[in-house]
């Protein structure tokens, strides 16, 4: 129950940092075996997790106590995630939220238009302060790729829900899910799965501990689910008390008390299912206005359609009020039904409808089509997606829908820096629409629309517009990362640049392909594709493009630890780049400062110095003239140690200056090492329990690198 919270305070207690666990967990080891014992435990790590695993079985609240000490540290400024907005239309269920409020996991079963996830909406916002890292909210549904959940990247973004700092995720997969335990076993947060179909959707996202609660939400449970699983609370149609009750709330209270006996007749047409109820509620407000008898005359309606119960009750009201929407409304309801992603902006709805969307979006909000999303989004529901998409879109929506996102990742490529290395057909004037936000920001917040656009794009023939987007994405890999959901959206490009026939796009989304596998530790995948974009690139007169293939293969063997390879192959770039003059100036710069830093590696620091001097001369940056710096000081630190302490506080101030605060581990690295050479290993000690600290908040399996180092220094 709690075996990965007693190895995350096994790993402080022989860190000898986090005083608060150290001083609980030595009174309870003193007390059962002495002092003398706990000395040699810590010199342990291994005899001391298995002593610690003994004595929080004698005692399980010392588990929950551990579990806050750990946490204590992680950082209180952080927005807390929360679930969706409860409906301010929901109605009993007072057994179900009660059944859900208990701790573990529970699995909420009902047909389509039951109301389980406004359920999981209500149980989230009553039992907010029981969670202090609170409530995240995931619908399985949009991250499904044709039926294959993308459980890795979902892991990814609870984690980043969870205040895991994208720089800080793991690379592997199997580091990444390790990653996922260990910081879901510190958390105590609530976890709500949405649309699950069956139990491999739900098992490997269920915290360790014992102190989070997991809501899942499925139609019907499965016997896989059921038996793992056993607290199922099934939801079907309300009691026609509450039924009345939600049509009044969205209707009209007076009107339905007048026509009482119409309203309880509507609700069991509705079979009493809550999203049914809803859309008739929402008809019958319509029509307060127009009708003396706005009940009845809903209810005549749907007597010709009959109680048809389920999917098919909801169907048929949709219809109904689908065919009661202005013409504007209609158009963009069915277009919307085909966006892309899990949701939409006011901007990507204009582009879809080709003109302003005027008083369409309201229009739909206030049928019961749209739901609130993130901040400035909106999105459709399920129920009413699918009965959408019976009616066909316009296929110029499309074009201009992609026409929309191209741009939009044209401009902000543009705005990361003019003088990147590009091989996509330019879009000079590109106009966007970044809706106040930082480009970049804007571009990730919408990956998702990208992903599920490029094989859309791919099969409709777009191949132009396909490989723009590819190109103009890579800042977004750069700064951001996101490398697997780039890589899918890379491999349409690669298809689509090869049905061009051009070979210099192919030879660059390859190249980058093959750096996000090998950057994801996937080395077997990298490999050909750089073999591959080394091939495309000898045929052309390319020098800039084979100079950055070069510097992939080159960090590629880097990775590997072949460093001569890797040495060879960024000389070879350095070569390509002087003899481009100014036009290889920015990439002179970034290949003699990394060949540099692989010199500095095998001991060769001499030649490196000499490097850094032309690196330095080519960088104009402040974010890479602070790794310029980084590396000289690396390269100094054993025989001038003065001179590498003024490098890496110039380094420091510099990566500080340009908001680059990933390498504040690097540095702390730098300055530990430093410290450790001339003897002071205090102040290493310092310096390496701030690494430290940074790596074990965020569980990444470097902790373990830098708690050695501690360890060398006498630090527990």
């Amino acid at each position: 129950m709690w075996e990965l919270v007693v190895a995350e305070a096994a790993k402080v207690m022989t860190a000898g940092v986090f005083g608060g666990v150290k001083d609980l967990v030595s009174r309870k080891l003193v007390q059962r075996r002495g002092a003398s014992d706990l000395e040699t435990l810590l010199a342990d790590h291994e005899r001391l997790e298995s002593a610690l695993q003994e004595l929080v079985a004698s005692e399980p609240e010392l588990g929950e106590e551990l579990r806050e000490l750990l946490n204590r540290r992680a950082d209180p400024d952080r927005a807390r995630p929360v679930a969706p907005q409860a409906t301010r239309y929901f109605v009993d269920r007072e057994e179900a939220r009660s059944a859900a409020a208990k701790p573990g996991v529970h699995v909420i079963t009902g047909r389509h238009g039951a109301g389980k996830s406004a359920l999981v909406y209500r149980v989230a916002e009553e039992l907010s302060g029981r969670f202090p890292d609170g409530q995240v909210y995931v619908d399985l549904a949009d991250w499904r790729v044709e039926n294959t959940l993308r459980r890795t990247e979902l892991a990814v973004h609870v984690l980043g829900q969870l205040g895991v700092e994208k720089n800080l995720v793991a690379s592997t997969t199997a580091e990444i899910w390790a990653q996922y335990r260990s910081v879901t076993a510190r958390r105590k947060f609530l976890l709500a799965l949405d649309n699950a179909e069956s139990v491999t959707d739900v098992r490997e996202f269920v915290p360790p501990s014992p102190t989070s609660l997991v809501l899942v939400t499925t139609i019907k449970a499965g016997q896989d689910l059921s038996l793992e699983y056993p607290s199922e609370i099934p939801l079907d149609g309300l009691d026609r008390e509450s039924a009345v009750e939600l049509l009044s709330r969205v209707s009209d209270e007076r009107a339905v008390a007048a026509e009482s006996g119409a309203a309880a007749e509507l609700v069991e047409l509705c079979d009493r299912m809550p999203f049914a109820v809803m859309l008739a509620g929402l008809r019958v407000r319509k029509r307060l206005r127009r009708r003396p008898d706005p009940v009845s005359s809903v209810l005549s309606e749907f007597r010709t359609a009959g109680a048809l119960g389920g999917i098919d009750v909801i169907a048929e009201a949709f219809e109904r009020t689908f065919r009661e929407l202005s013409a504007d409304a209609a158009e963009l309801c069915v277009l919307l039904a085909s966006h892309p992603g899990p949701d939409f902006t006011e901007a990507s709805a204009r582009a879809l409808l080709g003109r302003d969307t005027g008083a369409a979006l309201d229009e739909l909000a206030g049928a019961g089509f749209l739901a609130p999303s993130r901040a400035h989004r909106n999105k459709m529901y399920h129920l009413v997606r699918e009965s959408a998409r019976t009616h066909k879109p316009d296929d110029a929506a499309a074009d201009r829908l992609l026409a929309f996102y191209r741009d939009q990742a044209v401009a902000a490529d543009y705005a990361a820096g003019m003088d990147r290395l590009r091989r996509y057909e330019p879009l000079p004037g590109v106009c966007a629409d970044f809706e106040g936000r930082a480009p970049l920001d804007w571009i990730e917040d919408e990956r998702e629309a990208y992903r599920a656009l490029a094989r859309e794009a791919y099969l409709r023939g777009k191949d132009v517009e396909l490989s723009q987007i590819c190109g103009a994405l890579e800042p977004l890999m750069i700064y951001r990362g996101h490398h697997r959901i780039l890589i899918e959206i890379n491999n349409w490009g690669i298809k689509s640049a090869r049905r061009l026939g051009n070979a210099a796009l192919e030879a660059r989304i390859t190249s980058q392909q093959g750096r996000a596998y090998f950057l994801l530790h996937e080395f077997p995948r990298a490999l050909p594709l750089l073999r591959r974009s080394r091939e495309l690139v000898r045929g052309l007169d390319d020098p800039a493009l084979e100079s950055s293939i070069l510097e992939f293969t080159a960090r590629f063997h880097e990775e590997q630890r072949e460093f001569p390879v890797a040495i060879g192959l960024l000389t070879r770039a350095a070569g390509l780049d002087r003899a481009m003059a100014d036009q290889g100036r920015r990439a002179l710069g970034l290949h003699t400062r990394m060949l540099a830093n692989v010199l500095v590696k095998t001991g060769d620091r001499a030649r490196a110095l000499e490097l850094l001097i032309e690196a330095e001369a080519n960088t104009s940056d402040w974010r890479n003239l602070s790794r310029v710096l980084t590396v000289r000081a690396k390269a100094l630190t054993p025989r001038y140690p003065a001179e590498a302490e003024q490098a890496l506080q110039r380094a420091w101030h510099l990566a500080q200056e340009a908001g680059a605060t990933q390498y504040s581990s690097e540095l702390n690295d730098a300055f530990a090492e430093l410290a450790f050479a001339r003897g002071d290993f205090a102040t290493a000690g310092q310096c390496w329990q701030r690494a430290w600290q940074t790596f074990f908040l965020a569980s990444h399996p470097r902790e373990a690198e830098f708690r050695a180092k501690l360890n060398s220094v006498g630090w527990r």
